[in-house]
């Protein structure tokens, strides 16, 4: 397998360059310890789609690449995805890497962009605290996509801090979740003392209709369902994203093949039209404890390729 596509090749030297990254952080050089960790993620998430399988790391434009993919190389030129292709598939890997995750991500990427392609200087000013915890949260989840640990990844010795980094990172994370619930729940009481009002505005909220209030919400969902606000009752909303489908059967008719679909969501966001509760990511869904995951069945018709056609 050509290196480029390899994963082995690819997780190693996104071990050398988080350790070069390492060594300029403890030499108080902010900026290349950025720098490498950038290029460590980007290289850490192909480990992970080449592990699937190579052809998802190769330019899907470039055939040359796409025959060193499957083991011939025709050419030298050996091309692969972009960053943001790259976080999007890494969705479609493990529901962990969520939205959240890939919108760090591709900030991250742009930011290297800038600071090797043009004359800006994006990492200037960004001390380590500022970006490391999104960094290592994400760094995990790709991990755990190989079966592999911070320990592994980056050794025992190295891997203490960034463990310290992630533990405190989710317990923060857990306070700050439950500090907005109980806001939410004190101004909502605040707001409507009335008993007969709080009643209403909670009725209301039934009628609210995401792609009908797009500046409040953050996704594009693939599908949604309600659940029970934990600040003040009301029914509000869990928004999904598609992670598996699977075929409970299939109907032939005289005109179509229709076949009944189950798909499982991975809830990425909660809103609450009632009180503004807002929660986003799957890290701040678990934190508020709330349904992580919900199935619906849909009945659809079959669609076929176009036939093709030899000349």
């Amino acid at each position: 397998m050509n290196p480029a596509l390899a994963p082995d090749a690819l997780y190693a030297k996104s071990q050398l360059y988080i350790r070069r990254g390492f060594r300029a952080k403890g030499d108080g050089e902010f900026e290349e310890y950025q720098l490498w960790a950038s290029l460590a993620l980007e290289l850490l998430g192909k480990a992970v789609l080449a592990n699937v399988h190579p052809s998802l790391v190769a330019d899907p434009q470039h055939y040359e690449s796409l025959f060193a993919a499957c083991g011939r190389d025709i050419s030298p030129d050996v091309r692969t995805i972009t960053a943001k292709t790259l976080f999007l598939r890494l969705g479609n890997i493990d529901k962990a890497f969520d939205a959240r995750h890939q919108k760090f991500c591709e900030q991250v990427a742009l930011r290297r962009n800038a600071e090797l392609h043009s004359g800006e200087s994006p990492f200037s000013g960004m001390r380590p605290e500022l970006w490391e915890r999104e960094y290592w949260g994400a760094i995990v989840v790709m991990l755990k996509m190989q079966d592999e640990n911070l320990e592994a990844w980056l050794g025992v010795a190295d891997a203490k801090t960034p463990s310290e980094i992630v533990v405190k990172a989710n317990e923060a994370r857990q306070w700050a979740v439950a500090d907005r619930i109980k806001r939410a729940g004190d101004e909502f009481a605040k707001n409507y003392k009335d008993p007969k009002q709080r009643e209403k505005v909670i009725a209301q909220a039934d009628q609210f209709r995401w792609w009908e209030q797009r500046g409040k919400i953050y996704l594009s969902p693939d599908g949604d369902m309600r659940d029970k606000c934990p600040s003040c009752g009301a029914n509000a909303l869990l928004l999904g994203t598609v992670f598996h489908e699977e075929v409970l059967d299939e109907v032939q008719n005289e005109e179509s093949l229709m076949e009944v679909v189950e798909k499982h969501f991975s809830v990425e966001e909660f809103y609450c039209p009632a009180c503004g509760l807002h929660l986003f990511g799957t890290d701040e869904i678990a934190a508020a404890k709330l349904t992580d995951v919900f199935t619906e069945t849909e009945e659809r018709e079959r669609e076929f390729e176009e036939e093709y056609m030899n000349e």
